[in-house]
């Protein structure tokens, strides 16, 4: 139920972290060398699980076609002005610039990927479209209105109120626009003790404060003005991928859980890869959703 999820979400806050935005940031510098030699290509820079059908033949393809799919929701145009709330080192953004020629705005509250992508847009010739700017996405001081469309691809979960993050983007988005959240989210279900730990476990691991029920999500959208337009629970598009990062995790556990217990590994790094095994199995039990939303703010 969702009181029960409530409960522990409020408790896990409180424990995991004084302060989740420092957690966050320490997550991304510390692991984000691991993000460039096992995930990333020059080509995507994608650090999300990209989606999956029959179409498509590895990786790499995966992490564009939820860039396609994503701009082809938010119907982008050349003079749309786009939002990247939580734009990572700037992979969407830069595709989306290359492929619709709109301008771009990218945001992090991580300093070190906001150079990473700035570096990246000048390398691609796409930096007089793109823009990127170490904010935080709950309280930006863009001008009410300023977005067409917004985007927050595996970047809300950071939240650590997800109604806020919702209320900070309906502020800045037109009316008529569109915003499309493609993230983790859980079903409001009683959870038992023991797949409770993983999941505190999997969100330590990964800096996540916390993670919605989608019922509750869904009712914070509508209380703060926005219309569901799309709602799909799309994990199986996303599965391979998560296979994919458990493989990785129980490679590298072994090695990493030596180098930390002689202090040559930090315990973020070896937490994340403790939480590359325990994703793969959260979604598996249908412990975690991963859901793609569409929503429009009303003329």
């Amino acid at each position: 139920m969702d009181a029960v999820y409530i409960n522990w979400e409020v408790i896990l806050i409180i424990t995991m972290s004084k302060d989740t935005k420092e957690a966050t940031k320490n997550y991304y510098d510390t692991t984000q060398i691991s993000y460039n030699l096992v995930w990333m290509n020059k080509k995507n820079l994608a650090m999300h699980y990209g989606f999956w059908d029959k179409n498509i033949k590895n990786l790499h393809e995966a992490l564009l076609n939820q860039n396609r799919i994503t701009a082809d929701a938010l119907s982008i145009h050349k003079g749309d002005r786009v939002l990247d709330a939580g734009c990572g080192v700037g992979g969407s953004s830069i595709w989306i610039a290359e492929n619709y020629g709109c301008k771009v705005t990218g945001i992090s509250i991580v300093n070190k990927q906001i150079k990473l992508a700035r570096k990246y847009a000048k390398n691609r010739k796409v930096d007089h479209l793109v823009n990127f700017f170490t904010k935080d996405y709950l309280k930006t001081d863009f001008e009410n209105e300023t977005f067409d469309k917004i985007f927050a691809t595996e970047s809300m979960c950071y939240a650590n109120i997800k109604a806020d993050f919702i209320r900070e983007m309906f502020r800045i988005l037109k009316p008529g626009g569109s915003l499309v959240i493609s993230d983790v989210f859980l079903d409001g279900k009683i959870i038992n003790h023991f797949d409770q730990s993983k999941l505190d476990d999997w969100m330590i691991g990964w800096a996540v404060p916390n993670i919605p029920s989608i019922n509750v999500f869904r009712k914070d959208l509508v209380d703060n003005g926005f219309t569901i337009s799309l709602d799909d629970n799309v994990k199986s598009r996303i599965l391979p991928s998560a296979k994919r990062i458990y493989k990785i995790g129980r490679l590298f556990y072994p090695f990493d859980k030596f180098c930390n217990k002689i202090g040559l590994l930090s315990d973020t790094t070896f937490l994340s890869t403790v939480a590359c095994v325990l994703q793969y199995n959260l979604f598996s039990k249908d412990i975690m959703q991963y859901h793609f939303i569409q929503v429009k703010k009303q003329e």
